[in-house]
């Protein structure tokens, strides 16, 4: 058995590509499998009184330029089904009673997005750097000394600083477990 969620009395707008301002309707409890294409168009016509020429199905977790797909006839149904099937038995179904080009607004969006990042990465090109470029480092010989903590914390390491070599000795530093009573 799948829910269907069925949005329908808006429209799709393109640039960004969404449904606007629908109505929405749930179905469940009800088996699809024995149900073909043809029967579950008259169902979705007999429950939005709508004529539902253009429908189409969204896959889950995806934006509506990249999830849509059209259910056109037994074939796309069988896709339909098997994406709802594969999403614990949840989808969603838009209805465009409009006929909008939908889907060449998808493929508009999805060539302005390839056009875009290829924009990008042309500019980022020029900012790669040439292996002909040398760059010398020199190490620094002076030492610049650090002047002595009063923090009574830091006061617990020993001169000699923690190395992995004394911790095996008896002369280990203990530190105290938080106490939020200490300022």
């Amino acid at each position: 058995m799948l829910t269907v969620d069925v949005y329908h009395g808006g429209n799709f707008v393109p640039k960004p590509l969404v449904y606007f301002n629908p109505l929405k309707k749930s179905v469940t409890g009800v088996d699809l499998k024995n149900m073909g294409f043809k029967e579950f168009i008259l169902q979705l016509r007999k429950l939005t009184k709508e004529r539902c020429t253009d429908v189409y199905y969204c896959l889950q977790n995806r934006s509506v330029v990249d999830g849509l797909r059209e259910l056109r006839d037994d074939n796309d149904y069988v896709r339909f089904l098997d994406a709802g099937y594969a999403n614990d038995c949840e989808i969603n179904v838009y209805i465009d009673e409009y006929q909008e080009s939908v889907m060449e607004w998808i493929n508009e969006e999805k060539a302005e997005e390839r056009d875009t990042e290829s924009d990008e990465y042309e500019d980022d090109v020029d900012s790669v750097m040439s292996d002909d470029i040398s760059v010398d480092h020199e190490l620094d010989d002076e030492v610049i000394p650090l002047k002595k903590s009063t923090d009574p914390f830091l006061a617990h390491i020993p001169k000699g600083g923690v190395n992995d070599e004394d911790s095996g000795s008896t002369d280990e530093v203990y530190f105290p477990v938080h106490d939020p009573n200490q300022q």
